[in-house]
């Protein structure tokens, strides 16, 4: 298989907008690049707003189909316009579209969809960078994040911002992938930042979570939590949760978690099920071979149905980009 690469960023030349046209509200967006939003986001003395996460992930959205815009200011219009053109890309062109670019859509469509469902990713992502973490762990020298299901790495790039907040210098990062061609363009892109160590594999496979053994782990995200109607099993949730606290039990006994917990329906007892630390994600024994749906996630010490989580930061959104937008669940 040809590998496939982000588009160049000075490829396509996007066409100017009307303000109703924008993904947000232009006053809510601060044009300047990524990494200067991230360091922004990284200083503990900033007090940290919805629109300052958003814009942060809209432009992460368009620096990872634009190789290496990362220090490059991004304007709104850009975003906008590439926004809309994903909105639509499972469709056929229009005229005036960029071929290479839309194929290009087409083929990283399920990563994107993650990041342009911003509304989702930014309640995460705040719920990650504003998490307290054990005492304990504040003692330490070193920040250890694990993300699993890592995709495009945009919760690495929230573990990095929270472990700076907290004020760590030392800051050692894991993703897990199973899928080689979205971890391979994680690794670039992580290589290039310099923030993350990118692991190819399968995160049922003990052997990848070698590079912790020795560690004391601060944070993990699990993003492999199934859609709604859908079982846990069918992303391997509770298997993955078999194998990390299996393996490394220990070592994460203190960490924080995305999700906090979930809450999930068992069709065979006709119950829901909390699924959290304190059980590895398992819930009690007598669920662990039966088909859980998840229902609803735990998040900033709240419990949220699936299909709410995010939807306070909906009104800074555009009316177009409210419906239009994917979903990651």
């Amino acid at each position: 298989m040809q590998e496939q690469t982000a588009m160049e960023a000075d490829k396509v030349r996007y066409p100017h907008q009307f303000t109703q046209d924008l993904v947000i509200d232009p006053s809510l967006y601060t044009d300047s690049s990524l990494l200067k939003d991230v360091d922004m986001l990284s200083d503990p003395t900033v007090i940290v707003t919805d629109p300052m996460i958003m814009g942060m992930v809209l432009k992460y959205f368009y620096c990872y189909v634009h190789k290496g815009s990362f220090d490059e200011v991004v304007p709104l219009q850009d975003i906008s316009a590439l926004c809309e053109m994903f909105s639509r890309h499972s469709s056929l062109n229009e005229p005036d579209d960029d071929i290479e670019l839309m194929n290009y859509l087409r083929q990283w469509s399920f990563s994107l969809r993650m990041l342009a469902d911003v509304t989702k990713t930014s309640h995460i992502i705040r719920s990650i960078i504003t998490q307290k973490v054990s005492p304990k762990l504040k003692k330490s020298e070193e920040y250890v994040g694990l993300d699993i299901g890592t995709g495009t790495g945009i919760l690495l790039l929230a573990q990095h911002i929270h472990a700076r907040r907290l004020g760590f210098k030392e800051i050692t990062l894991y993703g897990i992938e199973y899928d080689k061609m979205v971890g391979l363009q994680s690794y670039k892109i992580f290589n290039e930042l310099g923030l993350a160590e990118i692991i190819l594999g399968d995160a049922r496979d003990q052997r990848n979570y070698e590079p912790l053994l020795n560690k004391q782990v601060t944070f993990v995200s699990n993003e492999m939590v199934a859609a709604m109607h859908q079982p846990l099993r069918r992303e391997h949730f509770v298997s993955i949760s078999k194998t990390l606290f299996g393996t490394i039990g220990e070592n994460i006994a203190n960490a924080g978690f995305f999700p906090e917990g979930l809450i999930a329906f068992c069709k065979e007892m006709n119950v829901s099920v909390l699924l959290a630390k304190n059980t590895a994600f398992l819930g009690p024994k007598e669920y662990h071979d039966m088909n859980l749906l998840p229902q609803g996630i735990i998040i900033e010490g709240n419990i949220v149905p699936l299909h709410e989580l995010g939807n306070e930061l909906m009104p800074y959104l555009s009316e177009w980009s409210k419906t239009r937008l994917s979903h990651r669940w």
